[in-house]
Order: C-alpha cells, then structure tokens, then sequence
C-alpha cells in the first residue's frame, strides 16, 4: 500500500535533483543546487541544505552544468547569453538561443548569471534615506535616494531618483531632486548605444526645471567582473526655465562622457561618473556634472552609503550660483542583488 507512495516521491526527488545546477570539483566532489552568479572569482550556489549561499572559489571548479540560460561575460569583454555547461574538465560549450554552439577553456569565463525567464525577477533596486536634525533654526534636513535596474543579454536599462529638501527658520528652502532614466543597448566589441532622460530641479542655481533628453554612443574600454570603465559621446537637447526672470531656454549641446565603477571588492561598490555638455547653440556655454557613490554592504542585503553630486554651468540663471554641490550619507536596502 506505501510503495506507490515511495515510488512517486522518489522518482519526484529524481526529477528534482535533474532540475539543479551541477558543479565538479578538482578532488571530484559534486555539488547540486542553484548557482545564482560568478563574480570577482567567486561561484555563489544556493543549495536546499543550507539558508546561507555557498561561495566557492570557481579555480576548483572543473566542470559544470547550468540549467537555466546565464549573461556570461568572457575575457576581452566578450558576452554570450544562453546555456553553459562542460563537455570535459575545464572546456565549456555555450550553446545561445538559435542553438549555436561556441566552445571555449572554463578559465575564460569571468563571470556569469542566471537570467530567469520571469519578468520582474530580472529587476534589481536599492532605496536608502539620511535625516539631519539640528536645533539651531530648526534645521532639518531629508535625504532620499532610489534606483531600479532591468538588465537582459542585450538591454540594460535603470531608472534613479534623488531627492534633497532642507529647511530652516527664517530661510527659503533648499531643493535638489533629480530624476534619471537610461537605456542602454548593447553591441559587439564592447561597444553600445546609449539613450537618456533627466530632470532636474535646483535651488541654489535658481533652476526650476530642466529636462534634458540624449543620445549617444559608448565603448567600454575595460569590463572585467571587478570594473568597468567607458567613455560616451553624443547629442543633448535641453529646455529649461528658472525661479527668477531669467528668460526660459531650449538648447542643444555635445555630450562627453565617462564612468568608472568597481563592484566586488569584498563589501565595497564604487560607481561614478563625469559629462561635459558644450553648448552648440549658446556660445561659450558649457556644463558639467559629476556624480559619486560609494557602498559598503552590510548582513541582509543592507548597506551603507557616501555621495557627492556636484553641478556646474558658467551661464547659469541671473540669481542663481555657477556651481552647487551635496555630500549625503544614507542607510539603505536592495532587493534582487
């Protein structure tokens, strides 16, 4: 009477284990569960024994079976997207989504991660916030930050929002909010296209509204599993309009550009950027802006983090001021990571 019972849970045990990923080590050790990515030299695989993830150092890893289609990065920037497992020690075949087959040695992938096929399990985000409250003039001051990535094998797409609003007794407020939307899409040779939208409302500069749409094209001259670094180039349109009488403006400028980030340095994640924005159609304009993240990782997908935003424009509003900066600190959570 138990052994129809016994044999379905059995045979769903089989079915179970063939859906896991499968890792080979050196000394032929086998483990079976979910490899969730590879950075920085590092395998990270979820198993059903254990609520921790396992990090293993992917140079003992001789072979392995992926189940689910992974974004590979190989060395020279190379990227491959579809499935990845050995056919012997230390040679893998990455066969993509038209069944093309590609062969290459275990130690040129770098990095790697499952892609589900869910939608909203390809998001990632993170939101923190920083409260200063001084009892001189009744100061206070809020600080909030959020960003939500979408990234596929081709696409890369991210959406950030700051936000500063500090007041005190017997002064106007103070007002930085800025909204950024990117898409990037990428192509061979480490080569991408780049398309933006901004927002940006500043009260030190009397800058009530700026949107600003770009287009563009960039090269990541390095992309390892540690850093990245690009340089951009393209067009901007802006339209802006100012708290003062300073007479609206629409314009157009060259966008030069570059950004520099390193991630997996143990708890460290360093993002940053710089653009210069020479007027086409204002002579003598020109604008820049500088942006600095640095994260430190904390136990449950918190973190710690230090900015620095800085603007600048030689031809700014009437009342407003050439240049403005914010340092803020925050404490945050990601989700997704």
């Amino acid at each position: 009477m138990y052994k129809l019972p016994a044999l379905f849970l059995f045979f769903a045990s089989l079915f179970s284990f063939g859906q896991k990923d499968t890792l080979v080590f050196r000394n032929k050790d086998m483990a079976v569960g979910e490899v969730k990515e590879l950075k920085a030299g590092i395998l990270t695989l979820k198993t059903m024994y254990s609520d921790k993830d396992f990090k293993i150092e992917f140079n003992k890893v001789d072979e392995l079976i992926i189940q689910r289609k992974a974004l590979i990065l190989l060395t020279r920037g190379r990227r491959r997207y579809g499935n990845i497992r050995t056919y012997e020690p230390k040679k893998v075949r990455i066969t993509n989504t038209n069944g093309e087959v590609e062969e290459f040695r275990l130690n040129e992938v770098v990095a790697l991660q499952e892609i589900t096929d869910k939608f909203w399990g390809r998001f990632k985000g993170n939101i923190d916030a920083g409260l200063n409250i001084a009892k001189a003039n009744s100061n206070t001051q809020l600080t909030i930050s959020a960003e939500l990535s979408y990234n596929d094998h081709k696409w890369i797409s991210s959406a950030t929002m700051e936000l500063l609003n500090s007041t005190q007794t017997n002064t106007e407020a103070i007002k930085r909010n800025n909204v950024q939307l990117d898409l990037i899409r990428v192509m061979v040779n480490k080569w991408y296209l780049f398309g933006g939208l901004a927002y940006l409302t500043n009260s030190e500069q009397a800058l009530k509204h700026r949107y600003t749409g770009s287009l563009g094209i960039g090269n990541l001259l390095i992309n390892t599993s540690k850093l990245n670094f690009g340089l951009l180039g393209g067009l901007t349109y802006n339209t802006e309009s100012f708290t003062d009488n300073s007479p609206q403006r629409n314009s157009i400028e060259l966008l030069l550009g570059s950004s520099f980030n390193m991630f997996d340095f143990k708890d460290f994640s360093l993002k940053t950027n710089i653009s210069f924005y020479p007027s086409l159609s204002e002579r003598g304009r020109i604008r820049s802006d500088f942006n600095f993240n640095l994260k430190y990782d904390l136990p449950l997908d918190f973190y710690i983090k230090l900015g620095f935003n800085f603007n600048y424009d030689n031809q700014s509003a009437t009342t407003g001021s050439d240049f403005d900066y914010v340092f803020n600190s925050g404490f945050g959570w990601k989700f997704n990571k």
